[in-house]
C-alpha cells in the first residue's frame, strides 16, 4: 500500500480529519493528503522540524524517555503527530469538532502498517 493510500485511509477513518501528511524530522514533507486545507501544510511541516527538536528536549529534560506523540489544539484547527521513528512523523489534521480521540486511536494503529518502509 503506498504512503499516498495510508493517508487517505487515515483521513476517511476519522470524523472531522481534513488532511494527513508524513514529515521528516528535517521539516520535508515526505507525502501529504489533503482533500481540504485548514492549515498551509508546506509551513505545518517547515514548524514540525523546531516543535519536535522542543517536545524531545523536554521530555529528556524531565525524564520521560522517548516524546512518541503530541498535539496542538488551537481555534482552526487540532494536529496531532505520532512518531514512526526517529526520523519521521505522521502528522493529522482535524477540525475544531472532529474526533481526536478516533485520531490519535487511527494513528496509533496505523504506524505499524507503514514504519517498515522506512
Amino acid at each position: 500500500m503506498s504512503f499516498l493510500e495510508v493517508l487517505k485511509q487515515t483521513v476517511d477513518k476519522v470524523d472531522g480529519a481534513v488532511s494527513a501528511m508524513i514529515i521528516g524530522t528535517d521539516g520535508i514533507s515526505v507525502q501529504e493528503y489533503a482533500p481540504e486545507k485548514i492549515v498551509d501544510l508546506t509551513g505545518l511541516s517547515a514548524e514540525a522540524s523546531a516543535m519536535i527538536k522542543d517536545i524531545s528536549s523536554a521530555a529528556d529534560n524531565l525524564g520521560l524517555g522517548e516524546a512518541k506523540e503530541f498535539s496542538i489544539i488551537a481555534d482552526s484547527c487540532g494536529i496531532i503527530m505520532r512518531k514512526i521513528n526517529s526520523d519521521y512523523y505522521l502528522a493529522l489534521v482535524i477540525k475544531p469538532d472532529g474526533n481526536y480521540g478516533k485520531g490519535r486511536f487511527v494513528l496509533k494503529t496505523v504506524i505499524p502498517k507503514i514504519e517498515g518502509e522506512f
